[in-house]
């Protein structure tokens, strides 16, 4: 184990070099999130080890950049303009009419993205999503400086898309059920593996472009799509790893193979592709985030009989606690992970039900307390 600052190439590189004079070399440096992907990228191009491009890892992680290339490449994906300022803000919303998505154009976890339906709550929203960046630019290494203005896709039927990407070729390993909070925010509260658009031909072949407009060549990609009510499926973003929030450990319960194990292994130059192409799902596994009611977190009430369904659960929050809306991946008190025998031929909730049916036993709030 390495003791450097894992987002910071120069930390990495100064530990690396000291074990390397010790007669330890790396083989390849291989990001697990969108904090690394630049980090490790620039160790192994550094050190002549492979990894991404480095424009690849620019279109990964800077989303004006990222929705250039997309449409570059006849990728659909919503409109936006890149703001700094509420003048500019001002002006795209002019351009793109409402409502619109606001978001920071290198962060992620749903941070400080916010939905606007008039004027004055785009510039409610920047204020708020420029808080956000405030508070994690120095935790997740972010610029922050520059905001998207983007088209809303008011749906709420939302998949990610996990594709092990190879030099040429590409293969989609699982399609995973998103589900999301009460707007205006977007945080994601529950995952299913496989969703029932599993199998898709025109989803698998529209992931698989996003993640070539980007120029991934090895690793597993994160691609996140929306279908509009009229059946459109726009692209909204793709990330240059594994998916997050324990959609790794659904994907691996329901087809029985690890992903992190492939994305490594394709970093290592393995070619993995027909292991994916012919990976069946077995079962449905879902991960669900456990949420109280907003106000002071009065009693946690544990150790009840669960139903069949969950394989576990684990309660993060305490008493004194304070439960705040759902608005990103820190608003949460918990986790449940699930799990059927059964293939779902259409969109289920149960994941959402089960976990608030939960959460209501398990949290008892109080007073409501300022934000």
């Amino acid at each position: 184990m390495l003791s450097a600052d894992p987002k910071d190439p120069e930390s990495l590189l100064n530990a690396i070099r000291a074990y390397s004079a010790r007669g330890w070399h790396p083989r390849i440096v291989v990001p697990l999130n969108d904090w690394t992907v630049d980090s490790a990228n620039t160790v192994n191009r550094v050190l002549g080890l492979g990894g991404l491009d480095a424009a690849t890892v620019t279109k990964a992680r800077n989303k004006h950049a990222m929705k250039q290339a997309f449409l570059a490449a006849g990728v659909q994906t919503p409109r936006s303009h890149l703001v700094q300022s509420e003048e500019e803000l001002h002006a795209a919303v002019e351009a793109i009419g409402l409502p619109v998505i606001i978001k920071p154009y290198d962060f992620g976890g749903s941070g400080g993205v916010v939905l606007a339906t008039t004027r004055e709550e785009a510039v409610a929203g920047l204020a708020e999503s420029k808080a956000v960046v405030e508070q994690y630019e120095s935790a997740f290494n972010i610029l922050g400086d520059k905001y998207l203005v983007e088209q809303f896709v008011d749906s709420e039927d939302e998949i990610s898309v996990e594709v092990l990407c190879g030099a040429g070729r590409a293969e989609v390993l699982a399609v995973t059920e998103k589900y999301l909070s009460p707007r205006p925010w977007f945080a994601e509260v529950a995952h299913l593996v496989p969703s029932h658009r599993t199998g898709d031909p025109a989803v698998a072949d529209l992931a698989v472009r996003a993640c070539a407009a980007l120029g991934i060549d090895r690793g597993l990609a994160h691609v996140e799509i929306k279908f509009a009510a009229d059946g459109t499926a726009w692209v909204i973003e793709v990330a240059a790893r594994p998916g997050g929030d324990g959609i790794m450990d659904q994907v691996e319960r329901a087809y029985s193979l690890n992903p992190y194990r492939l994305h490594i292994g394709s970093y290592l130059g393995s070619d993995l592709l027909d292991v994916v192409a012919g990976a069946v799902p077995a079962k449905t596994s879902a991960i669900a985030f456990l949420k109280a009611a907003p106000g002071r977190i009065q009693d946690v009430i544990d150790g009840k009989p669960l139903p069949p369904e969950v394989r576990s659960i684990n309660i993060s929050a305490k008493r004194g606690d304070v439960s705040q809306a759902a608005k990103n991946w820190s608003a949460r008190e918990g986790l449940i992970e699930l799990e059927w025998d059964e293939l779902f031929s259409e969109k289920t909730w149960l994941p959402v039900t089960m976990a608030k049916e939960l959460s209501d036993q398990i949290f008892v709030t109080g007073e409501t307390v300022e934000e």
